[in-house]
């Protein structure tokens, strides 16, 4: 049967409110009829001004579906003003032939079991899927089709796993076999997943702008929009698994491709200290003559922490002492606190003192209601006390880039 684009719409509203009903639910002694009004399909109908051409093609449409026994009407002052399903056995079964649609109750439970199958992945996917469970049985719409669903299921799946560093791109071919499906259809969704499981609150609290909460969240989880790399400089020498020797000379600052620190066989510090530093500004700024630095780029994410783990155990015999460099704000030394725990390396803050923020204040910048939350979780947490209470008393924070700027001889 050739029904046009409206036709199927007053059958898809009628099975609507059919599998709404009490009927359906099998909750009803009394037969019930079920109907809609013209306008739920047609809004101008019943305007004046309408054209009449238009509402004589509509009335045909309704008298076309009439002849097949599909609906019937009702009308008043020469008008349709219901129109009523057919209350044969076989209507409901004929009306989802036509529009090739499932009974709900069997779709629903096919979509009850498949959102049960995932329910042993990851704690993200499984809030996610047991959301989903919840809504159909709540007689409501899952948040997505099925189809998107799974696409989204896979793509956590894979960005939750323990997985080298990919792009974006690499991604979307890898888990949806197309380039740019990922960053047309699936980005945002699956980012809003992980921002709001609240996994990453520590990270990105403070953080306003929605894209820059969504790359960092990816970036810690290994996925970036363009390769990434690690910043060093000082006095070293790193082999590689595959024989190559690289030295690392003072204050000649070098670039490493991620993908490469897993080839790293052994790193040889030869600085009695090493330093993270939060920022590329302070990073390409500063200069030690017994340095080791490394660029953090903020939060340090999986590839850098294995790099970071290697530097510490294979150099455990030279007693070198390890220090941070990053903003004298509340994020800063959530940045800080992330890097003590993540590595299980005793970082000691360099500069980032109340010292510092005397000595620079009219370069500090006031508090914003974000840095006051973080300042006092520091506080009840007994971290970094004394800095942070002359931060939240003063309402003042200091950007790393100031004291690199005035001081970038680095002696400790």
């Amino acid at each position: 049967m050739n029904l046009n684009s409206r036709q199927k719409l007053i059958l898809e509203k009628l099975l609507h409110k059919y599998e709404g009903s009490k009927t359906y639910k099998g909750e009803n002694s009394v037969r019930q009829t079920f109907s809609i009004a013209p306008t739920d399909v047609y809004p101008k109908y019943n305007d004046d001004f309408e054209d009449v051409n238009s509402i004589e093609d509509f009335e045909k449409e309704l008298k076309n579906l009439e002849s097949e026994n599909l609906i019937s009407t009702e009308s008043g002052n020469q008008h349709v003003v219901k129109i009523l399903a057919n209350t044969s056995d076989d209507y409901w079964l004929r009306v989802r032939d036509i529009l090739g649609v499932k009974d709900r109750k069997l779709q629903q439970q096919e979509e009850r079991d498949f959102y049960r199958s995932f329910l042993s992945k990851n704690s993200i996917i499984v809030d996610f899927c047991k959301t989903q469970i919840n809504r159909i049985e709540a007689d409501k719409k899952a948040a997505y089709p099925l189809e998107e669903s799974a696409n989204i299921i896979n793509l956590l799946d894979y960005i939750l796993s323990d997985h080298p560093e990919i792009l974006e791109r690499e991604l979307s071919i890898e888990v949806l076999h197309d380039s740019k499906l990922w960053e047309k259809s699936y980005r945002t969704k699956v980012c809003k997943i992980l921002y709001e499981s609240g996994r990453f609150n520590e990270t990105v609290d403070g953080l306003e702008d929605a894209k820059e909460i969504y790359d960092t969240i990816l970036e810690i989880l290994n996925v970036y929009k363009n390769p990434s790399y690690i910043y060093f400089k000082g006095s070293a020498k790193i082999k590689f698994v595959d024989g190559r020797i690289l030295d690392v000379m003072q204050n000649k600052a070098l670039a490493l491709p991620s993908t490469e620190v897993s080839d790293i066989d052994e790193i040889d510090i030869l600085n009695k200290t090493v330093m993270t530093i939060e920022n590329l500004t302070s990073f390409n700024r500063v200069r030690g003559t017994d340095v080791f630095f490394l660029y953090l780029s903020g939060y340090h994410n999986s590839v850098k922490q294995v790099l970071l783990r290697k530097i510490f155990d294979q150099n455990r015999s030279k007693n070198i002492l390890y220090y941070h460099f990053g903003d004298i704000d509340p994020d800063g030394f959530y940045i800080l606190d992330n890097l003590r725990k993540k590595t299980g390396i005793d970082f000691k803050p360099y500069c980032m003192d109340v010292e510092n923020l005397e000595k620079y204040r009219n370069y500090t910048k006031p508090f914003e209601s974000n840095d006051i939350k973080k300042a006092e979780s520091l506080i009840a947490a007994g971290e970094y006390v004394d800095v942070t209470k002359f931060m939240l008393n003063n309402k003042i924070k200091l950007e790393q880039e100031i004291i690199s700027w005035m001081n970038p001889e680095i002696s400790i």
